[in-house]
């Protein structure tokens, strides 16, 4: 590995831990002020994407945007330039507008936070206090990436709009859960790829978010008789991996969330882990906005010293809901990371119009935290898609509960 790179994630990682500052990095590159951009180019197109290059500092965004039906659709990817000399970081975020049939406006925004390594009980799922959670990964860097510019194709007679970004060589880092010290393995996954189909038939659209994680490699392994790293054996067999992520939902009328169809609401639910198939945002009692956990992800295996096809299998896969204190804040602090990368490039007055709040970069403000779990993994390939729902005219299923949080102004 590069000198460079093993030295920017001990900081990043150290960064995390012991919120240290660094004067080797510049300040903006990891958590400093980044002015915004005096005016976003796409908001009156029906599709475009770019670059957008913030102010005082050395990365850019790669903005995605689509804008039909009375939804639009923004997803934020972060990089460097081609010529800049440090590794390319990792952090991406998806939204959704809708305006529904009595006038309320909706936004809902998620992004990965974290990733865990952890060895499944017999619900499949981590429980934190039950020390299932061996390892919190890192990902933060890789060595460069590919973007796959948005397109629309017909499929079927509808508009379909697909586009995606990959991270190629990603560095990660696993750190032991119990002890929250150091790097106790380092390793590559072959790539992180997110892309994404986009479509509206009638009054529901469809947001498929399908990612590919590469299979593991180059793992290293601690020493702490050397001081160093070594090629010491370190196997994934048997373990399991688990996404975190974080999600923000606004509304211009009081809104509720559920849980397989019973109110929920990560902000206020006590130390919960609750087994998901779906989620949902209501809005005067109906459904504006759902996610959909269910399906199978596909394991991929090739061997580095043969060439015939992969072995492919196929998993359900496993998704739960958390409460922030259920979390292991020591680690991952009260910062989601994934969004704090883009709030002052994203602006949801300036895209949506009206009177909004900035967005929420606290856990304590999620009225969703959920994992996407995957009991078996074993270091493999895992390709899988979970579903984003938003019904455009809010004639979605039925809603019941009191489960009312922020109302904002939106003209």
């Amino acid at each position: 590995m590069k000198q460079f790179t093993k030295v920017f994630a001990s900081l990043f990682i150290g960064v995390l831990i012991a919120s240290a500052c660094f004067a080797e990095f510049p300040r903006s590159f990891l958590f400093g002020p980044v002015k915004a951009s005096p005016a976003l180019p796409f908001t009156s197109t029906e599709y475009s994407d770019g670059t957008i290059t913030p102010t005082n500092s050395p990365l850019e965004i790669w903005y995605t945007w689509v804008n039909v039906s009375g939804t639009q659709v923004i997803n934020y990817a972060l990089y460097t330039a081609p010529n800049y000399p440090y590794p390319v970081p990792i952090s991406s975020l998806i939204g959704q507008h809708l305006q529904l049939e009595n006038g309320s406006n909706v936004f809902v925004a998620s992004a990965l936070d974290g990733m865990e390594v952890y060895r499944a009980g017999g619900d499949g799922i981590p429980q934190s206090s039950s020390n299932q959670i061996l390892y919190f990964m890192y990902s933060n860097m890789s060595d460069s990436y590919k973007i796959t510019p948005i397109q629309k194709v017909q499929v079927n007679g509808i508009s379909h709009y697909q586009w995606g970004f990959t991270y190629e060589n990603v560095y990660a880092y696993l750190q032991n859960a119990a002890t929250h010290l150091g790097v106790d393995v380092r390793l590559k996954l072959e790539h992180l790829t997110l892309s994404y189909d986009f479509s509206v038939k009638g009054n529901v659209s469809d947001f498929k978010t399908s990612f590919d994680i590469g299979q593991v490699s180059d793992v290293q392994a601690y020493d702490p008789a050397t001081g160093g790293y070594v090629n010491s054996g370190f196997s994934f067999e048997g373990l399991s991996l688990s996404l975190l992520y974080a999600s923000q939902t606004y509304a211009s009328t009081p809104y509720s969330t559920y849980v397989n169809d019973q109110p929920y609401n990560s902000t206020t639910t006590p130390n919960t882990v609750i087994d998901a198939s779906t989620a949902q945002v209501g809005v005067e009692n109906v459904t504006a906005y759902a996610i959909d956990f269910g399906g199978n992800y596909t394991l991929s295996q090739v061997e580095s010293n043969q060439t015939q096809h992969a072995t492919v299998r196929t998993f359900g896969a496993k998704a739960e809901v958390a409460s922030p204190s259920s979390l292991p804040f020591a680690v991952y602090g009260s910062t989601i990371q994934g969004m704090g990368f883009f709030t002052d490039e994203l602006d949801l007055t300036q895209l949506f119009g009206g009177s909004w709040p900035a967005l929420t970069t606290n856990f304590n403000g999620c009225s969703l935290i959920y994992r996407i779990c995957f009991p078996t993994w074993d270091g493999q390939q895992i390709t899988y898609d979970p579903l984003y729902v938003g019904y455009l005219s809010g004639k979605g299923a039925s809603c019941s509960g009191t489960v009312s949080l922020r109302k904002i102004d939106v003209h």
